[in-house]
């Protein structure tokens, strides 16, 4: 296995990770820890290699089997750094190399190892995993999956006529299969008694649009692991089959029928084709395959559909050993458990039935023999039914437009009976046509509803009908105010304020039943009752409901982001955000009207619905500094600053960093509790991403006006130096964000602003160089427009080789040039400064990526400098892109 070049820092981190696990490979926390070692951790990855090599004799079952597939995972592609379709297309168009193109789309489909922790398997099963692992499950989940799913129209496979081209593309595909097919057998998802490749794998190749099923489609489009793989190099094949039968029978031929169930399905799918196999070679093919794959149509569809539509060349003493076989029906062992012994016979003959039809279906010949049976089976059971060739096979995952089997007219019925018929047909649980018909009537008659409910009636039925009227009742438009509202719903209006009032003066017992339908009632009608007080009244009257609904569930399991805003707590909150007034100068709309109580009500909130109701408030912490300064500041800023490791109140990062930018005196009070929070251990990096992110805005900002920044430049070189990747590439993000912004600044006022900040907080530390930030690096000097030298000049000491897969990640191609010139360098000191990055990027190691296109940039290079065609690192990268 190769091994990458090691810095000396990297190599220090090495030994300590040998120290730190040398006689530990037994231990299930330090597996764990390996299994979250990412790409910019090569180091602390090559010494666990190193050690398990050397120790692989001493590593017990099933802990040896977990180090080998823990190294296989980290074979798989970087998500973030994949490459993608569009890739594929443009090298293909501008004729790239043969095997960077091949490469590039095996790499795409490619079945991988997928790990997860044991804890999945525990969630899975429900056992408590043992003290000793006997079996891979009990330390690591190990699944197969793969990238993305390349189809023949993404790769334009019908233009291609290159038969050398097809034929290596097949056979790297069929490798890749077959590698990943080794890989599902090594972790046990393909054994004697299972096959995970049957419900991967819905048909090997792609289904013509005439056979989609109503509501349906391709049937492995939303297929992953082996799938992608299996139906590109089946369409490929049939690819080459049009331009050179030869070529493409040596690649049928090699596929490994006697090995794996998948190969088998391959090959039959192929001999529908009689250029490809011979009759002769189906007809033993049929003979020998077990008698799963000849009865079970739905997991081995291939092979049904290949014996109805190569019957007719099967030779006659073939075709009567094969309907002899069809004939005695399936054996006893295939018979599903839950079919009763009485139904036996009857199960058998329909299927037999079925299989007969197929091959007529496809205009093969039966013997009389065979049609007499057909016949006198066909009288004999009931509903027996149509078949075509398809009949049966798996079509993957579909949507039913259902009709509704009955529409239930609720007009004629008596006012007195009428809530009580509806709530009758309205179901305690799930959703039906009765349910459809009563929600529907509900919210097409809500003023005679409203009326009926406005004289309690039983406290059941008011629930049920509360709940329906409050998801029926809705405008068509939810995002408009009453001015831009369409006549029909602004005819629904004064509908919506009665119910308002009806539910100020509602039972309890009925709201605590009702309580989520009547929230998202709130939530559609926020916009068109903004200026009206009996929404907020109506809103003061459900909210203690909501939090009771909240705080009475278990303790959640979920993220505080999922939690927050589709409970009835969040969706409370975000309706009264909704209704907040605009804020003008010399005026405080929030001590005027129900905005006392309303602020009051959310402040007096406790438990579980306190922690969403602040996670949603959050987002708008600017407004509510502004709108109510002494509120917000002790319920929305005093939590964030007194979070701390381990406190629930930590989650709320994410609500801040997902909003606005607040004022730069919000900032300055929370600058240390900011950086606190982005070097913690106990946000995700896409947490404490955007949290650098608006501390590098807020700095940019106050440097553009002059002002000493809000959070000091201290602050935010320990937040760079200590927060992470996440953190230094998402604070890249914000100065390149800031060096594309069309403002009053000219763009050199920009990049000296953005050159200024970036020299005072960048940590001059080269051992926080990594592949993640030194590719977000590459790109920012191209947001420098014609300051890229200089921009590179700041970058450059701070980069480092990374998966680099095309000129697109250096920002220097033209989005909107269809021949996609280098534009941005457009003389010889730029030319200079881009080589200089190239050469400080792109990996000269076995193995590296070669970013596509690097040709092309250093004949650009050259024909703006030429004196740099003898320039050491130009003709090492010319080599390079020559490989």
């Amino acid at each position: 296995m190769r091994r990458t070049r090691l810095t000396d820092a990297e190599n220090r981190v090495r030994q300590a990770t040998w120290a730190f696990a040398d006689g530990r490979l037994e231990n299930a926390p330090i597996l764990e820890w390996a299994l979250g070692l990412t790409t910019d951790q090569e180091a602390e990855r090559a010494s666990l290699r190193d050690l398990f090599d050397r120790q692989a004799k001493s590593v017990g079952e099933p802990f040896a089997l977990a180090w080998r597939c823990i190294f296989e995972y980290w074979q798989r592609p970087d998500a973030e750094t994949n490459h993608g379709k569009f890739l594929i297309r443009r090298e293909l168009k501008q004729g790239g190399t043969q095997r960077e193109v091949i490469r590039l789309i095996v790499d795409s489909v490619r079945p991988w190892l997928k790990i997860d922790t044991s804890k999945r398997y525990r969630a899975l099963s429900g056992e408590e995993l043992p003290k000793k692992p006997k079996h891979l499950k009990h330390l690591i989940w190990a699944s197969i999956s793969s990238g993305d799913r390349l189809t023949p129209q993404d790769i334009g496979l019908q233009e291609i006529n290159d038969r050398d081209f097809l034929f290596e593309l097949a056979t790297g595909l069929n490798a890749a299969l077959l590698s990943g097919l080794n890989l599902a057998r090594m972790i046990g998802s393909i054994s004697k008694d299972m096959d995970v490749t049957n419900w991967q794998v819905h048909r090997v190749y792609y289904v013509p649009a005439a056979q989609y099923p109503e509501g349906g489609g391709e049937p492995d489009r939303h297929s992953d692991g082996f799938a992608p793989a299996t139906k590109l190099m089946f369409a490929v094949t049939e690819r080459l089959a049009s331009i050179d039968v030869e070529a493409a029978r040596r690649i049928v031929a090699s596929w490994d029928t006697n090995g794996w169930k998948l190969y088998r399905r391959l090959w039959a799918a192929a001999a529908r084709n009689s250029e490809l196999v011979d009759a002769e070679d189906v007809s033993a093919f049929l003979g020998r395959i077990d008698d799963a794959e000849f009865w079970w149509a739905s997991s081995y569809p291939e092979i049904a559909e290949v014996r109805a539509v190569r019957w007719s060349s099967f030779s006659a003493d073939s075709a009567a050993r094969l309907e002899r076989r069809l004939l005695k029906g399936e054996p006893a062992k295939l018979i599903p458990d839950g079919i009763e012994k009485v139904e036996v016979a009857r199960y058998k003959r329909r299927h037999i039935l079925i299989e007969l039809r197929r091959i007529q279906a496809a205009e093969g010949n039966l013997s009389e023999r065979a049609v007499n049976w057909l016949e006198e089976a066909a009288k004999e059971l009931e509903h027996a039914p149509g078949v075509d060739v398809t009949h049966g096979f798996n079509q993957g995952v579909r949507l039913l437009h259902r009709e509704r089997t009955a529409v239930q007219s609720f007009e004629g019925i008596a006012n007195s009976k009428l809530l009580d018929t509806l709530a009758k047909s309205l179901a305690d649980s799930g959703w039906d046509d009765k349910s459809q018909n009563a929600s529907e009537f509900i919210a097409q008659n809500a003023s005679v509803v409203l009326e009926l409910l406005e004289k309690f009636p039983d406290l059941t039925v008011a629930a049920k009908i509360w709940q329906a009227f409050g998801y029926g009742f809705r405008p068509s438009d939810l995002n408009v105010g009453p001015d831009k509202a369409s006549a029909e719903d602004r005819a629904k209006i004064p509908v919506a304020v009665q119910a308002c009032k009806a539910l100020t003066v509602e039972r309890p017992e009925v709201i605590s039943k009702a309580i989520s339908g009547l929230t998202s009632f709130m939530g559609s009608w926020d916009r068109l009752l903004s200026d009206q007080d009996e929404f907020r009244t109506a809103w003061l009257a459900l909210w203690p409901f909501a939090i009771a609904k909240i705080n009475e569930l278990e303790e959640p399991s979920s993220p505080l982001s999922d939690r927050a805003y589709n409970s009835p707590v969040g969706q409370l909150l975000l309706a009264l955000i909704s209704t907040c007034p605009r804020l003008q100068a010399g005026e405080d709309p929030m001590s005027q009207g129900l905005w006392p109580q309303l602020l009051s009500a959310v402040a007096e909130t406790t438990g579980e619905a306190r922690l969403e109701a602040q996670y949603v408030l959050i987002r708008d912490l600017g407004y509510f500094i502004v709108a109510a300064p002494a509120w917000a500041s002790k319920n929305l800023l005093e939590p964030l600053k007194a979070s701390t490791h381990g406190s629930a109140t930590l989650a709320l990062w994410e609500g801040f960093g997902s909003g606005h930018l607040p004022q730069r005196e919000v900032m300055s009070e929370l600058a240390q509790s900011i950086v606190t929070a982005t070097i913690s251990n106990e946000l995700s990096g896409k947490v404490k991403g955007d949290l650098a992110e608006r501390v590098m805005w807020s700095i940019l900002l106050d440097r553009e006006e002059g002002k000493e920044p809000a959070v000091p430049i201290y602050l935010a070189q320990q937040m760079l130096r200590m927060g992470g990747d996440d953190v230094r590439k998402e604070s890249v993000r914000a100065l390149e964000q800031f060096l594309k912004r069309d403002n009053d600044l000219d763009e050199q006022a920009r990049f000296e602003l953005v050159r200024s900040v970036f020299q005072e907080v960048w940590p001059k530390e080269l051992t926080l160089s990594s592949k993640a930030v030194s590719e977000t690096l590459a790109e920012l000097p191209a947001a420098a427009g014609a300051y890229y030298a200089e921009a590179a000049e700041l970058v450059l000491p701070y980069l480092t080789p990374f998966d680099c897969w095309s000129l697109w990640d250096y920002g220097v191609l033209d989005h909107n040039d269809p021949d996609e010139k280098l534009k941005s360098i457009d003389d010889p000191v730029k030319a200079s400064a881009f080589l200089s990055v190239l050469d400080k990027t792109v990996g000269g190691e076995d193995g590296a990526i070669i970013p596509d296109g690097l040709e092309d940039g250093l004949l650009h290079i050259a024909r703006l400098a030429p004196k740099l065609n003898r320039d050491v690192r130009f003709q090492r990268l010319l080599t390079l892109s020559r490989r």
